[in-house]
């Protein structure tokens, strides 16, 4: 496994793009958590991922001599936001995030919302106003409440988190993770026409538009199939995993049942009568006074 993805260079005159990959593998964290660094001469870090040792040696390492400008998180959990304590502490630079992810990590740092700009190649504690070189707040609550991603301008990428993965689908566990906006975050994104995504989880997204339609689709037929398992007698959110997903470890269990209760909530939305939703999952946020816990990037 190489610890960094070569750049993302789409040509001449794109943003440099490195992603530092942790040492966190697993069936919901998939290869491990990236973290991204954009820019040059300065960089603006990406969540700095899990609180390993290994991984911030990693990210130092990416960094080399340059400054870094900003930290900024995508959203609380422990595998992309666990090791920003540290992080700051190493580069001297300022944490930004949401109200949410702020108050959630227990971290002090400059709120991010919808809209604001933070350049790159800059200094990270002033706004872009000419949107050249810089990455875009897009709120995109669903994953979790507190989420957000972000678009490099001018190239048009998209840092989009646990949102969207390279592979596979991400995790909508309840409570925290509410379908309704996570479908209206995925169809924002679809709106904004990004040219690459690159996620928290899995490689670099060359088509963005296939990718974003493909996964609005297969939560809306995971609906289905949700709405058809109870229609053929599944009474609990266990029936309906065991309809819907068939046999899984019971590692995966937990997830998939969280998944399928954030689903129950979005068909009670719409007026259905359906199962009561379980009481979901709840991921561990970051940072836990340094601990090693990463869970969910994904799910079946």
């Amino acid at each position: 496994m190489k610890p960094t993805d070569p750049p993302a260079d789409a040509g001449p005159g794109s943003t440099p793009v490195e992603g530092v990959l942790a040492p966190n593998p697993g069936p919901l964290t998939l290869d491990g958590t990236r973290t991204w660094l954009v820019g040059s001469g300065s960089v603006v870090l990406i969540d700095p991922g899990p609180a390993l040792p290994e991984h911030l040696a990693r990210v130092q390492a990416a960094v080399g001599g340059r400054v870094v400008d900003a930290i900024l998180l995508t959203h609380a959990h422990a595998d992309h936001a666990g090791g920003t304590g540290a992080a700051a502490r190493v580069f001297g630079a300022p944490v930004m995030a949401s109200s949410a992810t702020l108050a959630r990590t227990g971290l002090a740092g400059r709120v991010l919302r919808e809209g604001d700009t933070v350049p790159v190649g800059g200094s990270g504690t002033q706004e872009s106003t000419d949107g050249i070189m810089s990455l875009q707040v897009i709120e995109t609550p669903g994953h979790a409440a507190d989420h957000i991603s972000f678009l490099l301008l001018p190239d048009r990428w998209l840092f989009t988190g646990d949102l969207v993965l390279g592979e596979g689908s991400s995790a909508v566990l309840h409570p925290d993770g509410r379908m309704s906006e996570y479908l209206a975050s995925i169809r924002k994104l679809e709106s904004l026409r990004p040219a690459r995504l690159l996620a928290g989880h899995g490689p670099p997204v060359e088509d963005a538009a296939a990718r974003l339609g493909e996964y609005r689709r297969h939560r809306l037929d995971r609906e289905r199939q949700i709405e058809l398992a109870i229609e053929n007698g599944s009474r609990t959110v266990s029936e309906i995993r065991e309809a819907v997903y068939g046999p899984l470890g019971p590692g995966l269990q937990p997830a998939a049942d969280a998944s399928v209760s954030a689903h129950l909530v979005h068909l009670r939305e719409r007026g259905l009568e359906v199962p009561e939703p379980g009481a979901g999952m709840f991921e561990t946020l970051g940072p836990p006074a340094e601990a090693d816990d990463q869970r969910p990037g994904g799910t079946p």
